[in-house]
């Protein structure tokens, strides 16, 4: 189970610079400059029903795919600020490590299994022990997809206390990071929006490397 192969690294490029470059084409621009005065006044209008769906698409991000709400963040950022579009965001994905916690937690069941990336589970609960430390929960969820750690700490019934201080300072962090790079990306700052992306797949790769380590300091169950 490798998910720093070639295979994966060279798509993740690849899908980084196309979104890149339809972003900055013309049609692009022009096409986002008429839907964000849309979303100002769906927003203006329905406040509290907007921020609510907002978040349901941060839900959605950490229990199916990270990419869910992420297309929505360039808008957000106009239309809520930066302070907000991080606050949203992360209440978001925290909702939704807490739901994908109890979800993982009755993943014995079967029908449950059909929903969830139980390969991916199954291989991460022979790695981590039950009573794991602490920097190690930490690392697991810093270096790996929103959609995978949830499932997998609830699978090992670790603390839930522990489970949500870990999260919470893990989407902390990205939520921010992830607002101020597409809000230089909305100012056109390239090299910016450039130095945040490179700082994350670092810090992403970093941390998958420490955990790794980390791993093979721990027995196999």
């Amino acid at each position: 189970m490798e998910l720093f192969n070639k295979k994966n690294i060279a798509i993740a490029v690849s899908l980084t610079f196309i979104s890149f470059l339809v972003w900055s084409s013309i049609a692009f621009q022009n096409f986002f400059a008429k839907i964000v005065p849309y979303f100002q006044r769906l927003t203006g209008e329905y406040a509290i029903l907007s921020v609510l769906v907002f978040i349901a698409l941060g839900v959605l991000s950490t229990m199916i795919s990270s990419f869910i709400s992420l297309p929505l963040v360039p808008v957000a950022v106009l239309v809520w600020g930066n302070t907000f579009t991080a606050l949203y965001l992360g209440i978001g994905w925290l909702a939704g490590d807490i739901l994908s916690y109890f979800i993982g937690y009755y993943a014995g069941n079967s029908l449950v299994r059909k929903f969830l990336p139980y390969e991916e589970i199954q291989f991460y609960l022979k790695k981590i022990p039950p009573n794991a430390e602490f920097g190690m929960i930490l690392l697991f969820i810093l270096s790996m997809p929103a959609e995978i750690p949830g499932y997998t700490i609830g699978a090992l019934r670790y603390k839930f206390t522990k489970y949500v201080a870990a999260q919470t300072l893990n989407e902390i962090f990205y939520s921010i990071l992830v607002v101020y790079a597409f809000a230089a990306l909305v100012e056109k700052n390239n090299i910016l929006f450039f130095v945040y992306l490179a700082f994350g797949i670092a810090l992403f790769g970093y941390m998958f490397f420490l955990f790794q380590k980390k791993m093979k300091k721990t027995p196999v169950r």
